[in-house]
């Protein structure tokens, strides 16, 4: 009598299965996300007074206003659209803060976030340090209709 030794047929579908998956995190599909999600923000201007409408506590008579043109910029380990927004706006009891920077990130074209830029820190992070010279070699523009902005 001869013992013939199958292999059971689960183990052959998932061989077959992790083959089939093995090119799914290829770098080729993470390009065609960053595609995807990396679009030129057009209307980027638009968008940001739109959102700094509802980001300042008195959006009225804002002065220095200043934007950069969207870039790609290695955020972390992606890469995205963001532009820099200097701007001087008032507090809650009317008084000017001083000018403040944010860099704002672009997600598939449109407006996604503002990440504040503080000023440096005694023990600042690599990565806060590395969106702060993002905006400190921005080449910035007048950003009137943002010093043109009502209630």
């Amino acid at each position: 009598m001869r013992l013939v030794r199958r292999r059971p047929i689960g183990v052959l579908v998932a061989l077959a299965l992790a083959a089939a998956l093995a090119g799914c995190g290829s770098s080729r599909s993470r390009e065609e996300r960053e595609a995807r999600i990396n679009v030129h923000p057009d209307n980027y201007r638009a968008d940001l007074q739109a959102a700094l409408h509802t980001y300042v506590i008195d959006p009225t008579n804002i002065r220095d206003a200043y934007v950069s043109d969207p870039a790609i910029k290695p955020l972390g380990a992606q890469n995205r659209y963001v532009a820099c927004v200097r701007y001087n706006a008032k507090n809650s009891d009317g008084r000017y803060t001083g000018s403040k920077d944010v860099l704002a990130i672009f997600v598939s074209g449109r407006f996604d976030q503002f990440v504040e830029l503080q000023p440096s820190a005694p023990n600042p992070s690599s990565q806060a340090t590395a969106m702060r010279e993002l905006c400190a070699q921005a080449d910035y523009t007048r950003f009137p209709e943002l010093e043109a902005m009502s209630r």
